[in-house]
């Protein structure tokens, strides 16, 4: 984001910017950051979970396991009210 400010480009207006992880600094970048926030408290409960019932049952079955996320949208997206 910086260098694109830096070379002329405005955001949102030349450029649009999506990020992931909705980090701490996302809102305090120059275009606060449109961003996917993941629950990674969630993603690392699952991973255990997973991991430990492949342990009990090495053969069991190939699954997937979908964990919500939510679009957290600011104005390097252009959508921002």
């Amino acid at each position: 984001m910086r260098v694109l400010l830096a070379a002329g480009y405005r955001m949102p207006q030349d450029v649009r910017i999506v990020g992931i992880d909705d980090v701490e600094y996302a809102s305090l970048l120059p275009g606060p950051l449109t961003t996917v926030r993941q629950p990674c408290r969630e993603i690392g409960e699952a991973a255990m979970e997973a991991m430990l019932a492949r342990i009990e049952r090495p053969g069991m079955s190939v699954r997937d396991i979908l964990i919500d996320c939510r679009l957290v949208v600011r104005e390097s997206s252009g959508l921002a009210q």
